[in-house]
């Protein structure tokens, strides 16, 4: 049980080296997760009973890293020796005994493992005897040090602005943005709002803010209590957030009155009774601060002791402008440094205008690249490669 049907080697190069990065199974995921291989082929040089005995393989994808428990790759996809497409789960170990020393023998989660890859092979404890549940296995070898291999194993996205120049850099990033605004925008417009009082315009400006509200981390819980909280109810009046008051289970304390359940739902309350008093409407509320000057909007939108500059400010960011579309005024946002984004922005170098939609770029890359070491489809990289002319740095 859980024994692929095949175990590769390869000449895939290691990625950047660190004091810490080359310790561990941790390292050797990367090096399969970054995809920057001199040639995209595996070679079967030890599948047992295989006809086309050491046939190159060509690896389409990697797959999606899992840092979570099971195989440490799923989805990846290859092209077998009979050119036939394949697709499945592949394991990483050091040495082929930590199959048996992680229990993936006796694991139905790695029954249907593609590719068994480890860096080591020779005998140790475990290694001996043929044991059948063992898979066999050949190293990933690392790639010669000279200047080649140097340049090979440097990100696309390292000293992009340098290679590619400011300007080009700014516009892609840009882009970027935009397209992280337009996919809040209709993130935001899905929202199905339960009934309640105000039209469903209304309701869903309502829970946008308590998503703004309780980001980053207890987003989905502020939702869910302010979802719970205006169903069934027939009046703006008639809505308190109780279920959010009492902590709803995986909350997230932070610093500050945002920081708190109770702090949010007082927050919550006393914006939705400014934005209904005297016929007045959420959304018609929403249109109106996309209207005003980012600093009127801000001076509107605080609450003494409760809602400061800078959280106003992101629920601009967040809620209003991307429910009302009003690109313009996010655009005009300042930027904010995250820390998870610096190793990013250092990597690219230069000296670039560090604005809202820079900072929204860098988001959207360190969430759907970066943190997956997707490089090859990198928009960045991708800046890159046309530059020079090639294929990569």
């Amino acid at each position: 049980m859980g024994r692929p049907e095949a175990e590769w080697s390869s000449d895939l190069e290691p990625g950047p080296r660190g004091p810490a990065a080359e310790r561990g199974e941790q390292a050797l995921q990367r090096r399969w997760a970054e995809s920057r291989w001199p040639t995209p082929f595996l070679y079967p040089d030890r599948v047992r009973g295989a006809a086309a005995h050491g046939a190159p393989v060509r690896v389409i994808a990697p797959g999606r890293w899992n840092h979570g428990p099971g195989p440490d790759f799923h989805g990846a996809q290859i092209l077998d020796a009979g050119g036939r497409a394949r697709r499945g789960d592949v394991e990483l170990h050091l040495r082929p005994s930590a199959w048996l020393q992680h229990g993936h023998a006796e694991d139905a989660a790695y029954a249907d493992i593609l590719l068994h890859v480890v860096e080591q092979t020779g005998p140790s404890r475990g290694d001996e005897g043929g044991d059948p549940r063992v898979p066999s296995a050949v190293p990933l070898p690392d790639l010669e040090t000279g200047s080649e291999g140097e340049a090979a194993r440097r990100l696309p996205c390292e000293s992009i602005v340098a290679r590619s120049g400011r300007l080009a850099v700014e516009a892609r990033l840009r882009r970027i943005a935009a397209r992280r605004f337009q996919r809040k925008r209709r993130e935001l417009g899905a929202l199905e709002p339960s009934e309640g009082p105000g039209e469903a315009g209304d309701r869903r400006a309502v829970l946008a803010t308590a998503r703004a509200l309780g980001q980053p981390h207890n987003a989905d819980r502020a939702l869910a209590a302010a979802r719970t909280a205006l169903a069934g109810r027939e009046s703006w009046a008639e809505v308190h957030l109780e279920r959010l008051r009492t902590a709803p289970d995986g909350w997230r304390r932070g610093r500050g009155a945002m920081g708190s359940a109770d702090g949010l739902a007082r927050a919550l309350e006393t914006l939705i009774g400014r934005w209904s008093t005297g016929g007045a409407a959420p959304q018609a509320s929403f249109e109106r601060l996309a209207g005003l000057p980012r600093a009127a909007a801000v001076d509107e939108l605080r609450i003494e002791g409760l809602l400061g500059a800078g959280r106003a400010t992101q629920l601009l960011a967040d809620a209003v402008y991307p429910l009302t579309g009003a690109w313009e005024r996010w655009l005009e946002l300042p930027g904010v440094r995250y820390r998870r984004t610096d190793e990013l922005r250092e990597r690219m170098g230069g000296e670039l205008r560090w604005r809202h939609p820079e900072t929204q770029a860098l988001l959207e890359l360190e969430q759907t690249r970066c943190r997956q070491w997707a490089c090859a489809i990198c928009p960045i990289g991708v800046l890159a490669r046309r530059r020079g002319g090639g294929r990569g740095p």
